[in-house]
């Protein structure tokens, strides 16, 4: 697999791997012992949690970087619907 094919997932994939890196250090350093906090117990489930909190936060920004490249429509004058098919102003 080439990495030109990849480079459209670039946000999703550094989203995952940030999220699942900070949840599995919130899991390992966490204050919860006892094994009932389901985002403390373990490490390897604070990186599911974190992973898909990172998944979401990639998702949001990423949407949102899309819609800032899309031009609204301009608007008309009525004047200029009118005199669009007459080819004199």
């Amino acid at each position: 697999m080439k990495i030109e094919s990849l480079t459209p997932y670039w946000p999703w994939i550094l989203g995952l791997l940030i999220g699942a890196l900070l949840g599995s250090a919130l899991g390992y350093f966490g204050q919860c012992t006892s094994g009932t906090c389901p985002l403390t117990s373990t490490w390897w489930r604070g990186a599911i949690y974190g992973g898909v909190l990172g998944l979401l936060f990639a998702a949001s920004s990423s949407s949102r970087a899309e819609r800032s490249h899309i031009e609204a429509p301009r608007e008309t004058h009525p004047a200029d619907q009118h005199n669009k098919g007459t080819g004199t102003r």
